[in-house]
């Protein structure tokens, strides 16, 4: 049955069950049904036929069906692996495979999924102290040393006779370097703090649950796989 609502849906829109609740965002169209990617990451798929749908509005798609009804209407499965009505007999068949009737058993595993939530592992601060240590500089110096040299000469006449009264006297100044320190600050090194993002893998495990068909019989009854038959 066409639903004028069907021309509205669009991908990327919210789909909500009929109270509001969310189920997923739309995704591709598939003839009569729509994909809609649902669970965490969406990882988990819903194929909704168009005639459940109430309404479009606000940019949401809602369905006629309540959220906690969703496994039991069988849309976990793909349209084309669905029991499809026949045009011309109108009897069921299962993608060429014989007629059959009966009622549907659906068998359900768990998978994992894995959530990454931020959190701050430690803070990292950066500061200043001052530090003393002692140096030393070693620095060449001069000074002057006087010296006194004696040498006898050939004996020869004076230019002017002695005078007890009169005294003769060299003054010789004597200089040397002297070192005067100070001190001065120098930029020595410069840091830089930043931080980068480092990719890991840790391995995340846990036990799963899967349900298995047991087939019980009761009395003298042949039961034939889908499996079995070739």
């Amino acid at each position: 049955m066409y639903n004028p609502n069907s021309r509205n849906v669009r991908e990327g829109m919210d789909a909500l069950d009929r109270d509001g609740e969310k189920i997923g965002k739309v995704g591709e169209s598939l003839g009569q049904y729509f994909n809609i990617d649902a669970g965490f990451l969406g990882m988990k798929e819903y194929y909704a036929p168009y005639e459940a749908v109430l309404e479009t509005r606000d940019d949401a798609v809602y369905l006629d069906i309540g959220k906690d009804e969703l496994d039991q209407m069988g849309w976990d499965r793909r349209p084309e692996e669905r029991t499809t009505v026949s045009a011309s007999s109108g009897q069921s068949e299962l993608r060429g495979d014989r007629d059959r009737t009966g009622e549907t058993l659906q068998l359900r595993e768990e998978q994992l999924a894995a959530r990454k939530t931020s959190v701050e592992t430690g803070r990292v601060e950066l500061g200043k102290d001052v530090v003393e240590e002692q140096k030393t500089l070693e620095v060449p110096v001069t000074r002057e040393e006087v010296y006194v040299e004696r040498r006898p000469v050939e004996r020869r006449p004076s230019d002017s006779p002695i005078d007890a009264s009169e005294s003769e006297t060299i003054s010789v100044p004597v200089r040397a370097e002297q070192i005067e320190v100070e001190k001065r600050s120098v930029v020595y090194e410069e840091v830089e703090v930043g931080k980068r993002v480092m990719q890991d893998t840790e391995r995340v495990a846990d036990t799963l649950r899967r349900e298995e068909l047991r087939v019980d019989k009761d009395g003298d009854v042949d039961v034939e796989r889908a499996t079995d038959r070739q």
